[in-house]
């Protein structure tokens, strides 16, 4: 037990004289200092204002009116861009349904012209286009004063199913008119 009392007294001895460690510290970052000399100039502190109203209030009100300016030109701008792209919508579906008229006419030109150069085959042409549902955007304005942006179904066909139907009518009348007599 004395030995090791005797150690312990040693080690405190050894390690209480030593000086903890030095913790390397990193060198200060050196800021790059330009070669030319900057002019310095001393900044004055601002006028203080001279008014009854506390500054506050009037930077308040004066950001509140901008605040509703900018409101009132966005609703300007959100209502100018919602007619720019129903006005665009409602063109595209123009040039959709020019295409269709065109790329029917270049269909029966197409089979006209394959029929006569390869009339001794029966096979199926396909159509120059094929058709799927389509759908253009549309921005309706809400009763609740919000718009909507949404989108509307063309129809490309309508025309062609409104023409059957009229032929349909048609055919029935002068069916009815030719029993009568």
């Amino acid at each position: 037990m004395k030995t090791l009392q005797a150690g312990l007294q040693f080690l405190r001895s050894q390690f209480m004289q030593r000086q903890p460690p030095r913790v390397l510290k990193k060198p200060p970052r050196r800021r790059y200092r330009s070669p030319y000399p900057v002019p310095r100039k001393a900044i004055k502190a601002p006028p203080q204002p001279v008014k009854s109203q506390p500054p506050l209030s009037f930077e308040l009100e004066s950001s509140v009116r901008m605040l509703q300016q900018r409101t009132k030109d966005g609703w300007r701008r959100l209502e100018s861009q919602a007619s720019h792209i129903n006005r665009l919508s409602t063109e595209l579906e123009a040039a959709l349904l020019e295409l269709k008229a065109i790329a029917s006419q270049v269909n029966t030109d197409w089979k006209t012209l394959h029929q006569v150069q390869h009339s001794s085959t029966q096979a199926i042409i396909p159509n120059v286009c094929e058709y799927q549902i389509t759908k253009l955007p549309l921005v309706q304005y809400k009763p609740s004063g919000t718009f909507l942006l949404t989108s509307r179904s063309v129809d490309l066909c309508k025309a062609e199913r409104e023409a059957t139907v009229l032929a349909q009518v048609l055919r029935r009348r002068t069916r009815r008119k030719r029993l009568k007599r």
